[in-house]
């Protein structure tokens, strides 16, 4: 039987945690958050699965149950409104704070291993005893006024049978609080009531102290930035909750399963981080992912895994000296650069492709047809050619060795030839010239496979950042893959790495902060963003591989490896050598051995105490100051480079400050929006409910979009006739009365030929009223349109008065209209009927006092086919 308990103490008692004291302090000033789709998880290391936290700050089970959060008087749901932050800004237990009124209420949600556990220690490790834990939630009611109030709060899940809501009241006297806690297992347990008796309190303590252990044994890094402190250790803890028993993963609840390519970069991001338990598990796991044919792959058909897995490979021995590891690994690196030797000789010497290897399908450069050569994978496989050379070199294998570096610069040659025949003065996704810039921007990064001078190279960054789709959006690459207007964070990292490596420190630091930018107020980061509406694409937060290549960035602006070369503060912010600014970077492994630094800013220079790596001392340290901030006294065996003071000062509340002056039409508020669902329902009697009849057009059971036998995309399971929803009466048109036709469906491109949508339709209304309500709001055949005009809308009511005026309400993607066989994502409509796998909305609007001629439903000529149900009228 699902079990949930709520404590009650007075406030004196509980004391709970004491962590909301910590939270209070953040709440003084709400940082800033980029995403109106703001996702976290909650959960524990290596487990294969987490609880996440929705936008509207839900919380997500097993077997789709949820668990709703309400509170005040008339129990009101947490929304989008409510931001979650982080215990000491990284830790995985959040708070959401609400109020009503004087009272405010603090939820504070984390999870623990199951207290029945035989060995509770070991379960926050590993799931050493089957893959359930406990979700805590703790709501602490304060009521801040001068006089006594109620206070009221109810957990309430959904989808889990015999499981009761928790509704629980106070009445609280000026400054006092009541806290209340409930335990909700992530899959259901037979014997749950056995729990009511654990201590939140204790429970919290273990769960910080076990996560500030795992960090006080990795590698510290702090600088004077609060933000890009906290999100190095918030990256941390997202790979941990994403890995799965050892294994790389890219997110909890999506893209959770193994990807070369993203894990090659998280298990850097855990080796430089000095997480040894959690790099050796993955990094073996690399070596079963090799076919019997020689080539490393994960994702079927694409060949950029058999040049990356040898990376990480030859990674692990760079890092950690284990010449054991790299003798083991050498024949399975070897077997991989036979494989590409044997395939970039398939096609003949007179083809343009001679040389380099066969089309392939590409998922990051969306050539999914396969008939292109993807400049990638040659890339990623010459690097593995590369590195194996210099494994078979470290082992003593020197003739093995030349054969390769041949075999490599044969390989360049033909790169060479088919750049050549582009025509281009960049290197483009693929030599047919199609697709978006990915794997072709990975040119000095993670090792240098050109010159950091090569024109092409130079070329490359400029393409990107001023002219590809219209250059740098928001500080960032932009992605012209399936949908418009896309920005992708993590992989523009890899221009600003080569910017780093080619010592463009400005570039690097504004590049550093536009990234910082685009993470929600917990640190999470996104892997695609729709930019114009805030939202990262299909829910990607927390992406692991945005968090490593975040943490991966921002340690090599302070320690950066070049073959036998190590740098220091290559491209660090001035401020941050201020004086009394400092940077403390410990225990931090390099290809060298582990090193710790030291930077303090004074009035008249830098202070810099340095204990470097001893494993293989570099044959060159390089220190990396401004000419106005010299470094005060000497360090033996160190070289200071003096570079140009930077021009401009970058820091997170300049970036912010920068983001929030562009004028964004998802920045504009919607005059006249209701919240919903209404508090109290409005009675039929005092509605109309508006005739559609004539303008139906499709079949909801059949066809809702034209195209036939379209299997599970139907409207199964809706109902029709009169129906309450979100406390408004709406009248749903019954196909089978009405000649088959029960939904209005506007105009797309992308509609079937043989039937042609309306571009608009006609209410005829001739009635005053208080307030307008529309079911449907959802849209087909483009679950992303960014919609057109001052609002980025995709179709639009507009309700014209007796009067002569107008009133417009904009149905835009991600606010008030979404994707109608998708999870709801708008967040100021209310999903009022759902199915599987579509959803209705409820959008509604106040009149102005005026009787009104009509509603015009007008569709705004995108790809998006926009839907209505019913319309009612209140009088």
């Amino acid at each position: 039987m699902v079990h949930t308990t709520c404590n009650i103490r007075r406030p004196a008692c509980l004391a709970i945690l004491v962590a909301i004291v910590l939270f209070s302090r953040l709440r003084a000033e709400e940082p800033f958050d980029y995403f109106r789709n703001n996702w976290n998880v909650i959960g524990l290391k290596d487990y294969q699965r987490g609880t996440r936290i929705t936008p509207d700050n839900r919380l997500m089970l097993a077997d789709k149950a949820t668990v709703r959060l309400r509170f005040g008087e008339k129990l009101a749901p947490l929304s989008r409104k409510q931001n979650k932050l982080a215990l000491d800004g990284w830790l995985p237990v959040f708070s959401i704070t609400a109020a009503e009124g004087p009272v405010r209420y603090d939820f504070t949600l984390w999870a623990t291993p199951l207290p029945d556990a035989k060995d509770w220690k070991k379960a926050f490790e590993w799931p050493t005893e089957g893959e359930n834990f406990l979700n805590w939630i703790v709501v602490k009611a304060t009521n801040t006024g001068k006089e006594s109030a109620e206070a009221k709060a109810k957990v309430e899940p959904i989808g889990r049978p015999g499981a009761a809501a928790n509704v629980v009241t106070w009445s609280l006297a000026p400054g006092t609080s009541a806290e209340g806690v409930v335990r909700i297992p992530f899959q259901p347990v037979p014997k749950a009531a056995a729990f009511d008796k654990e201590d939140p309190k204790l429970w919290l303590q273990r769960t910080v102290d076990y996560w500030q252990g795992v960090m006080a044994e990795a590698a510290h890094i702090e600088v004077p930035c609060r933000k890009a402190t906290e999100a190095l250790l918030a990256a941390h803890v997202c790979q941990l909750i994403a890995n799965d028993h050892g294994e790389v993963h890219g997110g909890e609840g999506f893209y959770d399963h193994f990807y070369i390519r993203d894990g090659a970069y998280q298990v850097m991001e855990l080796e430089e981080a000095g997480m040894w338990d959690a790099a050796r598990k993955a990094v073996e796991l690399y070596l079963v992912r090799q076919r019997p044919d020689g080539r490393f792959e994960s994702q079927k058909g694409q060949f950029d895994a058999n040049g990356q897995a040898p990376w990480v490979l030859w990674q692990y021995y760079k890092i950690t000296g284990d010449r054991q590891w790299i003798e083991r690994v050498y024949p399975q690196m070897r077997r991989a650069v036979d494989w590409t030797m044997k395939a970039r000789r398939e096609a003949p010497a007179d083809s343009p492709y001679a040389g380099v290897l066969p089309n392939a399908v590409a998922d990051g450069e969306y050539l999914w047809d396969g008939k292109q050569h993807i400049l990638g994978y040659d890339f990623w496989n010459l690097r593995a050619m590369l590195l194996t050379a210099d494994a078979a070199r470290v082992l003593g294998k020197t003739e093995e060795a030349d054969e390769l570096l041949r075999e490599a610069e044969l390989y360049r040659q033909a790169i060479d030839a088919a750049w050549k025949r582009t025509g281009l003065p960049h290197f483009p996704p693929s030599w047919e010239k199609r697709g978006t810039h990915w794997g072709n921007t990975e040119t000095l990064w993670p090792t240098e496979i050109f010159a950091d001078d090569d024109p092409r190279v130079i070329a490359l960054i400029k393409e990107v950042r001023e002219n590809h789709g219209g250059g740098y959006v928001e500080g960032t690459i932009r992605w012209l893959g399936a949908w418009p207007d896309c920005i992708h964070p993590y992989m523009g990292a890899y221009t600003t790495m080569a910017s780093l490596v080619r010592g463009e420190h400005e570039q690097v630091i504004e590049d550093f902060y536009w990234y910082l930018l685009h993470s929600t107020a917990a640190h999470a980061f996104p892997e695609g963003i729709f930019y114009k509406r805030r939202f990262a694409w299909a829910n990607t937060i927390p992406h692991v591989t945005g968090a490593a290549n975040y943490a991966l960035m921002f340690r090599h602006m302070l320690i950066h490896e070049r073959g036998d070369e190590l740098h220091l503060l290559r491209a660090v912010p001035d401020w941050w050598l201020d004086d009394g600014k400092k940077i403390r970077v410990k225990r931090a492994p390099t290809h060298f051995g582990e090193m710790s630094l030291s930077v303090r800013g004074t009035a008249t220079g830098v202070q810099v105490s340095l204990d470097p790596p001893k494993r293989q001392p570099p044959k060159r340290i390089v220190l990396h100051l401004p000419k106005s901030r010299p470094l005060a006294g000497s360090l033996d065996g160190v070289e200071v480079a003096v570079r140009s003071d930077q021009k401009k000062r970058w820091d997170f509340p300049a970036v912010v400050k920068l983001y929030q002056a562009f004028d964004r039409p998802l920045n504009r508020p919607i005059p006249g929006l209701i919240k919903l669902p209404l508090d109290s329902a409005v009675g039929r009697d005092r509605c109309r409910m508006l005739d559609l009849t004539a303008a139906a057009n499709t079949d909801p059971f059949t066809a809702p979009f034209g195209v036939p036998k379209p299997g599970k995309f139907l409207f199964t399971g809706m109902p029709v006739g009169v129906q309450t929803i979100g406390g408004v009466p709406f009248q749903i048109i019954d196909p089978a009365k009405n000649k088959g036709r029960g939904l209005v469906v506007l105009h797309s491109p992308k509609a079937p030929t043989n039937r042609k949508w309306p571009r608009q339709i006609e209410i005829p209304v001739k009635q005053q009223g208080k307030r307008l309500f529309f079911l449907g709001n959802v849209h087909g055949w483009s679950s992303h349109d960014p919609g057109t005009g001052p609002w980025g809308a995709v179709a639009e009511y507009v309700i014209h008065y007796a009067d002569g005026q107008t009133q417009t309400v904009p149905l835009v993607t991600g606010r008030t209209a979404d994707e109608w066989a998708r999870p709801g994502d708008a967040d100021e409509v209310f999903v009022g009927l759902r199915g599987d796998p579509w959803h209705l909305n409820v959008l509604g609007v106040t009149l102005r006092n005026t009787p009104i001629e009509k509603i015009v439903f007008h569709d705004l000529g995108t790809p998006a086919a926009p839907v209505l149900a019913a319309v009612t009228l209140e009088k």
